[in-house]
């Protein structure tokens, strides 16, 4: 069994203070042999509600590190996941939207299935919603008021190695200003490393009306 983080958990942070909490308040919970398979990196993408002000309001731990873009580029998300990735020191890098979290229950399971060797470069997750689902969840075809429903895949929430990752190139920072990058960066990783499995824990995704920013 390996020693030392496993796994780091990129964030990017950009005006959701509320839905940051609930990643610290949820990383709190984590049992302490398996937050210490953790490095949580958050990278602040120049909002002008700094990450920096919810983590002096929160518990924190020596393990969490805040990276700060400093030039204010409208959807520059891209950045901030290379920036992340660059910045990881263990095995995998697990990335994240910032609404969708790693519950106490998937991150036990993650790091006993990393420590017992993982054949492949990378992994995606099904999703359970918390809170009723909103405009933006019609997509997912799924009754309104029904919470912790099954949802599919999301693009840019993912397990990899960081040598995966730049294979694939990283996201392509020409996408910065506009709200995509994702799309194009997951044909790349399936071109340079094969398609993807399905890892056997949830992430949660949040609506808005359960976490409100």
């Amino acid at each position: 069994m390996e020693t030392g983080p496993l796994i780091t958990l990129v964030v990017p942070f950009y005006r959701q203070p509320n839905m940051l909490r609930k990643q610290l308040e949820t990383w709190a919970e984590y049992p302490q042999d398996v937050r210490e398979a953790f490095d949580f990196i958050i990278v602040d993408d120049c909002s002008p509600e700094p990450a920096e002000d919810v983590l002096r309001q929160s518990r924190c731990y020596d393990s969490i590190s805040l990276y700060r873009i400093d030039k204010d580029v409208p959807w520059n998300r891209s950045m901030a996941r290379n920036l992340g990735t660059k910045m990881a020191e263990t095995p995998w890098v697990l990335h994240v939207d910032t609404d969708h979290v790693l519950p106490p229950g998937s991150a036990a399971f993650l790091v006993k299935t990393v420590n017992e060797g993982l054949p492949n470069a990378w992994y995606r997750f099904e999703r359970y919603r918390v809170g009723a689902a909103d405009e933006t969840r019609k997509k997912d075809k799924v009754d309104p008021k029904a919470e912790f429903i099954e949802i599919h895949p999301h693009i840019d929430s993912y397990l990899c190695t960081p040598e995966a990752y730049w294979r694939a190139g990283g996201y392509n920072e020409d996408f910065s200003g506009v709200l995509g990058g994702g799309s194009p960066f997951l044909k790349e990783m399936e071109k340079a490393n094969g398609e993807s499995d399905t890892i056997g824990c949830p992430l949660w995704v949040y609506t808005r009306h359960s976490v409100h920013d």
